[in-house]
């Protein structure tokens, strides 16, 4: 498919306006950031429908859909607002003249309600708890079964054209380092079920430092910490849907000690990138073997499966997919193939 003649329509976030110098830690603006970047790197031409003092990433053009009156709930005042605002700048830019073109969903159900399109609507980086779209990209299987159970009356016409891609990360935000300054390093949300004292309890049984990092920490200074780890602590207790930080850790070529559900067993290869555990001795032993893992192979791995360019093309393959079965008949369609390795 030629990307130049195309145009991908970006529904962002419905609260913030995407600037990641303003709201760094939030994790949906940077999935919208990436999502405009991978457009960019496949030439595909793309409008951002953001909060008024949206900065894009080059070449994506902005549409103001003005300020947020409150906070979004599902079908509450700014929700319907908002969705109208939405289709109102929709049906002033879409062309609907034949060529490819699609509108993505970056922020689930709070875009529920736009205006019926003909166009195929598809909600890329899913790693919330909802969804509502035809054409989901789910970042890990774990996340894609989560929401199979939980919305199964919505979504078991449709699970025929969704797919899974895993988020990627830009490989020169996240530079090697061969070698460890000898500390354990915990870096996200302080909260219980992120297991943070299942981090602690792993650290005091290694007799090693934890550094914990909740907040505040990005770019460069991130990188190096990540980097310098002797391994990064990642004990979630609920179902990760895909988990940032184990990728750049891995990106560093940092090994990852985790437990072993979720996303994790999809990022975290047992014995080469890090090991998955479910009990305190498993996490002791798991460290104590971390410093023998190849800190190169960790890096080459992470580049092969979670960089933009590796990604890229195969969200390249999805789009392509996406608009065959959508006007070539659904499950029939004649080149309804996801995968460019196969063909008929």
């Amino acid at each position: 498919m030629n990307f130049s003649h195309s145009m991908m329509h970006v529904m962002g976030h419905p609260e913030l306006p995407l600037d990641l110098q303003a709201y760094p830690e939030d994790a949906q603006l940077r999935n919208c950031w990436n999502f405009c970047l991978l457009l960019e790197h496949l030439g595909i031409p793309c409008k951002y429908y953001g909060i008024s003092g949206s900065k894009t990433p080059p070449g994506c053009e902005f549409v103001d859909c003005g300020r947020s009156t409150g906070r979004w709930r599902y079908r509450n005042t700014w929700h319907q607002r908002y969705n109208r605002r939405l289709s109102r700048a929709l049906t002033r830019h879409c062309l609907t003249n034949g060529r490819p073109e699609w509108i993505a969903s970056l922020y689930g159900a709070a875009q529920s309600d736009i205006d019926d399109t003909p166009l195929p609507v598809l909600e890329p980086m899913l790693g919330y708890d909802h969804c509502w779209c035809h054409y989901r990209v789910f970042p890990s299987y774990a996340q894609q079964q989560v929401i199979y159970t939980r919305q199964a009356e919505f979504t078991w016409q449709s699970r025929f054209f969704d797919t899974v891609i895993p988020h990627f990360l830009p490989p020169a935000e996240y530079p090697f380092s061969s070698t460890h300054d000898g500390y354990l390093l915990y870096l996200g949300r302080n909260a219980p079920d992120k297991g943070l004292d299942l981090a602690r309890t792993c650290a005091d049984d290694c007799g090693l430092p934890l550094r914990l990092v909740f907040s505040g920490c990005q770019g460069q200074e991130k990188a190096a910490l990540l980097g310098r780890a002797l391994a990064v602590l990642m004990p979630t207790l609920y179902l990760e849907p895909f988990g940032y930080v184990a990728i750049e850790a891995q990106m560093c070529g940092t090994p990852v000690v985790c437990t072993d559900w979720g996303a994790f067993p999809e990022t975290v290869a047992e014995g080469l990138s890090g090991f998955r555990c479910r009990t305190a001795a498993e996490f002791q032993a798991a460290v104590a073997q971390c410093p023998r893992l190849d800190r190169a192979a960790i890096r080459k791995r992470a580049l092969n499966l979670y960089s933009l360019p590796a990604v890229a093309q195969l969200y390249a393959e999805y789009f392509t997919f996406v608009w065959e079965v959508h006007n070539h008949g659904g499950y029939y369609a004649p080149a309804a193939l996801r995968r460019g390795g196969l063909s008929l």
